[in-house]
This record gives structure tokens, sequence and C-alpha cells, in this order.
């Protein structure tokens, strides 16, 4: 192995790493590509829902859980950025407390909406490559639109509550189709049940279960649903072509990275009453567009 894959297992070289995956992704995955994983080490499971459900708090809970077990344990939490300012709480500190020895919590943000950017990706690749047991990786809102949690876990457990409002307006919003362990958090409440009677009819037969992660009740059978589900995926082969859907998702993220970048540049040399009084300023900005493509993907200037 590589000595600077070698080195991931050393939290502050992984730490330093990462934090050149999240300022500089391409640079990122161009310096450690031989560090990708070609089999599976990690269980990457997938925490999403609807904003306020406690995923957080179910995260903190699963991560002191497994970590008793002796498992090594990583969490990736993604939150979203201000559309205006672009700015971004990460919370990664706020929000997981009582870290045990051993796990590591990593926060990045994610713009224009999306759930996991190229620098969350590169990411989950360095978090795997260090070896960790379990990599939980939390994502900003799910649903119809925002599915891309799919391509990245081995399984996606979505999280509800009761008191979401209407019950069955969230239930048909799309969360239902991309689950494969469903978590009624707060199960302390009264309204508990009538959310889990809402949601076991839609499950598709799928693992459907009451916690409160805040007060830790009934986190063993959540344990016990995962274990069963990646057990499962592991004898079918299904994480060996989850890792495919993974690399073919971050080649597409890499490759619109690129893009952005030209085009941001491209259009940073021409002026904006240019493009109003030219009109063929168009065309010069598309050949010089190509122009920049082409020697960036062939090592040009």
């Amino acid at each position: 192995m590589d000595s600077a894959c070698a080195e991931l297992a050393n939290r502050a070289a992984l730490s330093k790493m990462l934090s050149v995956a999240e300022a500089r992704p391409l640079e990122a995955l161009l310096k450690l590509s031989e560090c990708l994983v070609r089999e599976p080490r990690s269980a990457v499971v997938g925490i999403t829902g609807p904003q306020g459900t406690g995923k957080s708090t179910l995260i903190s809970r699963l991560v002191g859980e497994l970590s008793s077990e002796g498992r090594t344990v990583a969490a990736l939490l993604v939150d979203p950025s201000s559309p205006l300012t672009g700015g971004a709480v990460l919370g990664n500190r706020l929000r997981i407390r009582d870290l045990p020895d051993g796990a590591f919590v990593r926060s990045v943000w994610a713009e224009d909406e999306r759930a996991v950017p190229l620098r969350a990706l590169i990411s989950l690749e360095l978090l795997e490559a260090a070896g960790y047991d379990y990599v939980i990786v939390e994502t900003p809102g799910a649903g119809q639109v925002n599915t891309s949690v799919l391509r990245i876990s081995d399984l996606v457990v979505v999280v509800l509550m009761p008191l979401l409002g209407d019950e069955v307006q969230v239930i048909k919003a799309g969360l239902m189709e991309i689950g494969d362990v469903y978590v009624v958090n707060k199960a302390d409440l009264p309204e508990a049940d009538l959310m889990y009677s809402y949601v076991k009819p839609f499950a598709r037969g799928r693992p459907v279960v009451k916690v409160s992660a805040l007060y830790g009740e009934n986190m063993e059978e959540l344990l016990s649903a995962v274990r069963s589900v990646l057990e499962r995926r592991s004898l079918e082969g299904a994480r060996e072509r989850k890792r495919i859907e993974r690399r073919r998702y971050l080649l597409e993220e890499a490759l619109l990275e690129l893009l952005h970048s030209a085009i941001r540049e491209e259009l940073g040399r021409v002026g904006g009453e240019e493009l109003l009084k030219r009109p063929e300023a168009f065309a010069e900005l598309v050949r010089g567009l190509k122009a920049r493509l082409a020697n960036r993907i062939t090592g040009g200037p």
C-alpha cells in the first residue's frame, strides 16, 4: 500500500486529508486515487429523513452502541449551506456529544441542495480507506428529488417521528421508496404508535422500529435490523455492486466539478456588457470552454 494510503489510519493524517477533500476535492481525488478500496471494508449506513426527526441524536446513540461492542465507527454529517451567503454551520461537535474513544466524526457542507456533494463522496472514500468498521452518513433531507443517499450506502435508514404534521403526506413524499429500515423516533411520545401504524403498511415488509434515541430505548432491535440487512447484502454480493455505483457517482461529480470550474473561469474573463452587445461572444465562450476542458483533460495549461 502507498505510504499516503497507509497514513490514513492515523487520525491526524486522516483529518488533514479530509480538509484537503473539503477545500480542493479534485486535488484530493487525484492524489489519493490509489487508496480507493477494491473490496468493501466498511459498512456504510445512510441516515436520512425530514428535518427535526432527531437524526443526529440517533447517530450519536448508534456511534456509542457500536463503539461499546468494540467496533470502529466514523460519522460523516452533511450540512446544507445557505443559498444566499454560502455559509454553513458544521455541527459535528454540537450534535454528536460524548464521542467514544476511537470514534471519528466529521461535518462537510453541501451546496445547491445536493445531499452528497463531491467533497462528501471523497471524504467517504477516505474514511473507508482508513478501515472503519462502520461509516454512518447523515444527509440533509430526502424524498422524491433527493435520493442520492441510495447511491452511496450499503443500506438506508429513514428516520421519521410523530407530529410531523400530515403523516400521510410525509409517507407519500417518496421516503417510503428509499429505505431499507424505517425508524419511528421519539417513541416516548404518545403519538408514536399512530405514526408506526401509518408507516408499517407502506414499508413493503421492511423493518419498522420504534426507538427513543434520546433515552436509548430499543436500540438493540434497530441494530439487529441493520445487521440483518448488511449480512444479506454481503451474501448477495450487493455491497460490491454498491461500490461500483458509488464510484460512478464519484466520477460524475468530479467531471461536473471540472465543467463548472471551467465555465466559471471562462465567464470570468467576459464582461456582462459584452454578452449583451456582442452576440458572437456566446460562440467565443463555447470555443474557449472546449479549449479549457481539453487542456485540463490532457494536462495542458
